[in-house]
């Protein structure tokens, strides 16, 4: 297994967060982006399993219409 994947992943993410003008400054970037890759993994490692039954493309929409909102609402400017 390859994991410069989840750190290029990971890192770019972070960048993201980080550089956008939309985030406090006290908003902890790495706690964020690790819950994001992980739930974002988490969806292709519920794929594999589920032999492509489970649709991430279907469930990321419904995570990010749920929990961004949860999750960076107390961060933004």
């Amino acid at each position: 297994m390859d994991s410069r994947k989840w750190f290029y992943d990971y890192e770019m993410l972070e960048s993201i967060l980080k550089n956008s003008k939309e985030l406090k400054e006290d908003t902890p970037i790495e706690l964020l982006t690790h819950i994001i890759i992980s739930e974002l993994y988490g969806m292709m490692l519920c794929w594999c399993m589920s032999d492509g039954e489970f649709e991430p493309l279907d469930w990321t929409n419904r995570f990010c219409d749920v929990q961004h909102t949860a999750i960076f609402e107390p961060y933004l400017k």
